[in-house]
């Protein structure tokens, strides 16, 4: 197990409690924060047509979330172009960063709910910590890593004030 998951293990009965707006809320927060956290940066360590499609994706994700349209979010071609970065870009931690972005889209035309906000957070807090390069990954070894512990942190307090 992670140390994500045994911090976390108490946070699906407050996000139950939380209006779905506020899961959907926390889940891109939780996907924004994990995107200012890869170290040296972002663009830095992934593709630039990576952090094109992510940034595009999250600005009209936010778009949504105020009400505004979000023009292609969650079409056919949206998933297949999402799910293929990977083939282009070998960057650790991507994969997860795409199961975050995917489950969080998947959601939007229903119910998010909170073990949806959890899967979300968790693949986001694995896109760091793979691309940590952490040699043996244990919860020790995750604890010795602030940026692990950083992004847990914010999570937390996502999560529970």
């Amino acid at each position: 197990m992670l140390l994500w998951d045994y911090v976390s293990e108490g946070w699906e009965e407050p996000l139950s409690a939380l209006p779905i707006e506020r899961r959907r809320a926390i889940s891109l927060e939780a996907i924004s924060v994990a995107l200012d956290s890869f170290r040296p940066s972002f663009e830095a360590l992934f593709s630039q047509e990576t952090v094109s499609f992510v940034r595009q994706t999250m600005l009209r994700c936010r778009g949504l979330i105020k009400g505004e349209g979000g023009e292609g979010i969650g079409s056919e071609e949206f998933f297949d172009t999402l799910h293929s970065l990977p083939d282009r870009d070998s960057a650790l931690g991507l994969t997860s960063l795409v199961m975050a972005i995917s489950t969080y889209v998947d959601c939007l035309g229903g119910e998010m709910s909170a073990a949806d906000t959890l899967e979300v957070m968790s693949a986001s807090y694995e896109a760091v910590l793979n691309s940590e390069r952490i040699p043996r990954v244990t919860p020790d070894t995750e604890r010795q890593n602030d940026n692990c512990v950083r992004l847990i942190e914010i999570q937390r307090r996502l999560v529970v004030g």
